[in-house]
């Protein structure tokens, strides 16, 4: 089973950053639709379905308190001359970056070593894309604020209309 670790995000968020992908949209340039937007914390990949409990069980022991996120600015990966990927960023004051490393930390030899760079994807690119021109009109944008209070263990069925998504575990914040 394909799975990933997420703090998931409002609506409304997602679908006004989902709304900046009309303007780079073009052949080779696949969009993310705005239901499947959220924070990946950790990407774990194919996991057996029988390792799937004991994964569980190690995000069970994350402790968190109950953050605030901003969603702010665009940017892409790896970088403006080849990009790949399009997104907007979220600022936590570093709570989003703390619970990405705990939970790698937890999961042990789960997931790769990539690091952590928080983001909502806009969009996949598999063509050339000029971004300079997107990046200077959305850099500083405030797209909103949200406050969160859990992650999701979350199952990756990859199709011919994009992945659909099943929320396995809900994981809530101490107090």
């Amino acid at each position: 089973m394909r799975v990933f670790v997420a703090v998931p995000v409002p609506e409304a968020l997602r679908r006004k950053v989902s709304a900046l992908g009309q303007e780079i949209a073009a052949p080779g340039i696949s969009l993310v639709r705005h239901d499947n937007m959220h924070l990946t914390l950790r990407f774990l990949g194919e996991i057996p379905d029988s390792q799937i409990v004991d994964v569980k069980k190690q995000l069970g022991r994350v402790k968190f308190k109950r953050f605030s996120c901003r969603i702010r600015g665009v940017g892409v990966f790896p970088n403006e001359s080849f990009v790949r990927v399009v997104w907007a960023g979220c600022a936590s004051s570093g709570a989003l970056e703390a619970l990405a490393k705990d939970v790698a930390g937890a999961l042990g030899g789960y997931g790769g070593e990539e690091r952590f760079t928080a983001h909502l994807t806009i969009a996949r690119v598999k063509s050339r894309l000029d971004p300079r021109a997107f990046l200077e009109k959305h850099l500083d944008e405030e797209f909103g604020a949200f406050e969160t209070d859990e992650f999701h263990l979350v199952c990756s069925v990859l199709g011919p209309g994009g992945p659909q998504y099943t929320t396995l575990a809900v994981f809530k914040a101490d107090g």
